[in-house]
Formats: structure tokens, sequence, C-alpha cells
């Protein structure tokens, strides 16, 4: 018995670290997701993530929260995003730099984003002015908007990588289709991939015109290759998506690779004209669609969905 109390408390104390831990900073929740890799929240207990409601179901309040996520490498600290710019709380920039510096000590900063959306930069003020910050940032993405320090960025190509140390290296990927040249970053080796808003969160992913889809059955062949090439060292079978609007996933505990397949699956249907079609209402009139097959929906255009398939039509 003494010793099945013992391998317990090893267990729980081994375990203890990857459990779902939450730290509240200003409008933020920090969680620990992995050993140095953090979620950090625009959202907190007093403005929670998504919708609330009163007892009898009335909207009281929205808050479509952005993730950002911090990677902590031996000698660099990589910050992934930098959500909605805060206007709710006025210690959101203090709160923000405060929690980043609490988890990287004296390692050096770099800032990415995944793409060019405001709900993804809206953070940016809390470091750009920081001279001690440096900015590594997708070029292709970013080319001809000038919001970076020039002294201290580093537009970088696509495939391009960034060793933090310590057996933490970031890789890169582009998946065009929500915007131009959106992109994913994986720690190699780690099976952990951040997506921003590329694939979606759960929810949908957003395109916005008929070329934006036709982009995307593309990049979605080519990241099913990425990830099933040995040379990643990436095993789909583990693989956890982290998205741009994480509470976007709904009741699923994680988003795995089977997303990613349900992605090519549903563009198969679309091409038939056979995928599930729910109709929706946004801020945008051209999404008025979401389509879905299994994990995987596309929030997208009922006519152009049609005239896809017809392309098709007698081949």
């Amino acid at each position: 018995m003494e010793r099945k109390v013992c391998c317990l408390l090893i267990l729980l104390t081994v375990s203890w670290p990857f459990r779902a831990q939450t730290v509240e900073k200003g409008p933020y929740t920090v969680y620990t997701i992995g050993e140095g890799v953090y979620r950090i929240e625009d959202a907190n207990s007093s403005f929670p993530a998504g919708l609330k409601t009163d007892k009898d179901g009335k909207v009281m309040s929205m808050n479509n929260c952005s993730d950002m996520y911090l990677v902590t490498g031996q000698e660099k600290a990589l910050l992934i995003d930098l959500s909605n710019f805060i206007k709710w709380d006025d210690t959101a920039i203090e709160s923000l730099r405060s929690l980043i510096s609490e988890r990287i000590g004296n390692k050096e900063l770099y800032v990415t984003v995944t793409h060019k959306h405001g709900d993804h930069l809206g953070m940016l003020p809390a470091f750009r002015d920081d001279q001690k910050v440096k900015f590594w940032i997708p070029e292709a993405e970013f080319r001809g908007m000038d919001i970076f320090p020039k002294e201290r960025t580093t537009f970088f190509p696509e495939n391009a990588s960034l060793d933090l140390g310590g057996g933490y290296l970031i890789t890169t990927i582009e998946v065009p289709g929500h915007t131009e040249h959106g992109t994913l970053f994986f720690i190699k080796g780690r099976d952990m991939v951040f997506t921003g808003d590329a694939l979606g969160s759960g929810s949908g992913v957003w395109l916005f015109n008929y070329e934006s889809f036709i982009t995307y059955t593309k990049s979605i062949d080519d990241l099913i290759r990425y990830i099933e090439d040995p040379a990643n060292h990436i095993n789909p079978g583990k693989l956890v998506l982290y998205g741009g609007h994480y509470w976007q996933r709904g009741s699923r505990e994680k988003i795995g690779s089977e997303y990613i397949y349900d992605m090519k699956t549903l563009i198969e249907k679309i091409r038939k004209g056979t995928s599930e079609e729910i109709p929706v209402s946004n801020q945008f009139k051209y999404l008025d669609t979401n389509f879905r097959y299994g994990t995987a929906t596309i929030t997208w255009n009922k006519a152009d969905a049609a005239k896809y398939a017809g392309t098709f039509s007698g081949s």
C-alpha cells in the first residue's frame, strides 16, 4: 500500500508542471501548456472568453479574445502574436511586460506575428519602443508595412528557423488563405504548432474571397506534406494545434492533426457539392456559410462554393 501511495505521489509530482496551471495578471490569463511554453489569453475572470450570458440566456458581453504564445529556450524567448489592443484594463501594457519578464528572466526576447490582422498586433506598443526587444517578422506577410522598429527587426523568408537554445528550435511554414502569407510556427521535435488564424481555431477558418479559397486548398496539401516529412520530426498522432483564438475550439480538449486531414476531406466535399452547409451571419456579408466535415469548418461564401464545384462538373 505504501509503495502504491509513493508511486502515485511521484506520478503527480512529475505530471503536475504540465497540468492546466493558470495565473491571472491584469487583463491576461496565463496557461502553462508545456515545459517553458505558455498560452497568454487576453481574458480574465472578470471578462472571460467568448459569450457571457445571464441566467435567462441573454448575452451580457462578448470577448473574442486573442492568444499570444511564449516559448522560452535556454538563451532566447519568442513571443508569438500580440493579441487585441486592450482598452478595458488600464494595466494592460504594464501587465503584459511584467508577466513576460517573470517567465524569461534575462533571456533575450524576440517577438513575431503570424499575420497582419489587428487582433494579433494589438499590443505592439508594449514592446515597440523597448530597446531590449527584437522582432523576427515574416517578410512576405508584412511587406510594405512600416510598423516595426527598423534597427531591431529581422524580416525572415518562408521556411526560416530560429534557435532559442536548449533544444527549442522554431521552424516555420506559410499557410496562405486567410491572409496572403499567414505563417505557422512549430517547435521542432515537440509536436506543438502555433497557427494564428491560418487554419481557424475550431469554429471556422475565414476565407474572404474566391481566390483565397483556391489558395487555401493548395496550402492544406502543402501542410500535410510538411507534417508527414520525416525531416521535420513531427508525429502527426501527437501534434497539437494552438490557434489564435483558442477559446473557439469549443468543448474539445485539444485540436490535433485530425483537424488538418478533415480540412482536406472537407475541401474535396465542397468540390463535389456534398459538404454540410450551415448559414451564418457576421460583420462580413460575404462570409455567409459554414462548410463542415468532421472536426473542420471553413467559413466562406455559398455562391462561390457552388461556382467552385461547377468548375469540376462532368470531370
